[in-house]
């Protein structure tokens, strides 16, 4: 997946990691060159640049070598308020190392760490390919991952950070994290700080998880096979966007992988009152 633009927007982008999360194909980036700097405009408190981070250990040129590689494509803040550009850029190498090195590391979040935690992934597939040598299981280990600044107003940011890993279990892993900051603290805003009644929302919530289903309005959504047996809660990941709010529930996250992903919209008119605009523009 080629970014022809670093500055796209977010909707298209989360529909299309959707198109590709099923073959688990998605977010194989071959992005290459210096990451452009995203325009700033009046009023916005931070700037962001596109940065890229590739490492590769193995016989990666070889067609079907037996090869391990990162390949990450991901925004940073490059200027604004100090807390404010280190509380983003915290959360944004947060997940690109945990994306690398699931326990056992400890270090800041910065690019030293990336890059350790890139060593280690490397270090672990050689271990295991040169254990077991002519397994197919280790003949491509890869973390990919791509990253994109959404809504940006003087008061709130978005931005949504997708992976593909795959190092040797039953399957490819993919994620897509949504992150929504407060450029006043550089909190991360959660449905609690943008939501005057959560409970109704998570009324019409529902409604809109059934229909992206293609289920009835009366489906019972534990029979179908939805969260796990519990009761429908909203979902861990949501952007804010300019018309609306994009809801995203990842593969695992309340259905078996095979179902894939669920993401649907709810536009701030649909939302009224329920949602604190005040906050977000």
């Amino acid at each position: 997946m080629r970014l022809h633009s670093a500055h796209f927007k977010s909707a298209s982008f989360v529909r299309n990691l959707l198109l590709l999360i099923i073959p688990a194909l998605f977010l194989a980036s071959c992005y290459r060159g210096k990451g452009p700097k995203l325009r700033s405009e009046k009023g916005l408190k931070v700037r962001f640049e596109i940065k890229n981070f590739q490492e590769k250990k193995g016989d990666c040129d070889k067609k079907d070598g037996d090869c391990a590689q990162v390949d990450m494509v991901y925004p940073t803040v490059v200027e604004g308020v100090p807390n404010v550009q280190q509380s983003i850029n915290d959360s944004i190498y947060a997940y690109l190392i945990r994306s690398l090195v699931f326990e056992g590391f400890d270090g800041p979040n910065n690019d030293k760490s990336l890059k350790e935690a890139a060593s280690v992934f490397l270090n672990d597939w050689k271990t295991a390919n040169d254990s077991e040598p002519g397994n197919d299981a280790n003949s491509g280990w890869e973390v990919s991952v791509t990253g994109e600044v959404g809504l940006h107003t003087p008061k709130v940011v978005s931005i949504t950070l997708g992976s593909y890993s795959y190092a040797g279990g039953a399957h490819p892993n993919s994620y897509v994290s949504m992150l929504n900051f407060d450029l006043k603290t550089g909190k991360t805003l959660a449905w609690d700080d943008l939501v005057s009644d959560r409970k109704a929302l998570e009324k019409l919530a529902e409604k809109e998880f059934k229909t992206a289903r293609e289920l009835p309005k009366n489906a019972n959504l534990e029979a179908e096979g939805f969260f796990w047996g519990e009761k429908f809660e909203l979902p861990a990941n949501f952007e804010l966007q300019e018309e609306g709010i994009y809801f995203w529930y990842n593969p695992f996250e309340v259905a078996a992988y095979a179902m894939g992903p669920t993401d649907f919209t709810i536009s701030y008119k649909d939302l009224g009152k329920l949602v604190k605009k005040d906050k977000i523009f």
